[in-house]
């Protein structure tokens, strides 16, 4: 797929990336200086929002805003324009670019609304065995979504009360917990369940495993309540 500029795009090893892609962003975003940035198309709408200087806008460009485009090219910030009929997502395409430079953590923001396919897909995506080396978090406006696989487990840290679901994606097995009330021990989640649907951390850290398959965890931001 033809980029619309040269530009080099593998950041200077830098443990975390950032990402910013469309839809709507509800939450403060948080980044560090030490951090590289990535907007995916729109998503650069939201880090210019927010103040934040991106380090490349990757995409097909569709839907990005026309003063926010300008802002990018004003700003000499490298572009790699794609065609519109590609074969992935501008968030997987920022997600190669992360892994291709060696980062440890992905962190994204946006893409909480819009299209019920692309929030689907975006979602079950960021499971895809090839993520394995990426410690990635999707920050959305009710809490915040994590993949789990079988070469890395989940370690967090969460206040007493806040809600935890667990989403088997494709049979799961060997799901364990510690930490959460109703914990799983070796268990096996079915497509298509919602037995680890609603679970409530009783103490921190907490930890959530899966020896063969895939899971995806949403940290609530909300406590339980009395």
């Amino acid at each position: 797929m033809p980029a619309e500029e040269a530009v080099e795009t593998v950041n200077p090893m830098k443990p975390r990336t950032v990402i910013f892609t469309g839809g709507s962003l509800t939450v403060t975003p948080v980044v560090r200086d030490d951090d590289y940035v990535i907007a995916a198309d729109s998503g650069y709408d939201h880090a210019r929002s927010h103040g934040i200087a991106v380090d490349l806008l990757i995409g097909d460009l569709d839907s990005i805003s026309p003063e926010g485009l300008e802002d990018a090219r004003q700003r000499g910030v490298p572009i790699e324009r794609f065609p519109r009929d590609k074969d992935a997502s501008d968030l997987e395409l920022a997600l190669h670019i992360a892994h291709d430079a060696e980062a440890s953590e992905v962190t994204v923001y946006g893409g909480e609304a819009g299209r019920v396919d692309h929030l689907i897909a975006i979602a079950l995506s960021l499971t895809a065995a090839e993520w394995n080396d990426l410690t990635i978090t999707w920050h959305t406006g009710t809490g915040s979504l994590h993949p789990v696989l079988d070469v890395r487990p989940l370690v967090f840290d969460a206040d007493p009360g806040t809600v935890v679901s667990i989403i088997p994606v494709g049979p799961a097995s060997g799901v364990t917990t510690t930490g959460l009330r109703w914990q799983l021990d070796d268990a096996q989640l079915v497509r298509g369940t919602t037995h680890g649907i609603s679970n409530i951390v009783d103490t921190a850290p907490c930890t959530i495993a899966v020896s063969d398959g895939a899971l995806l965890v949403v940290i609530g931001t909300q406590q339980e309540q009395p």
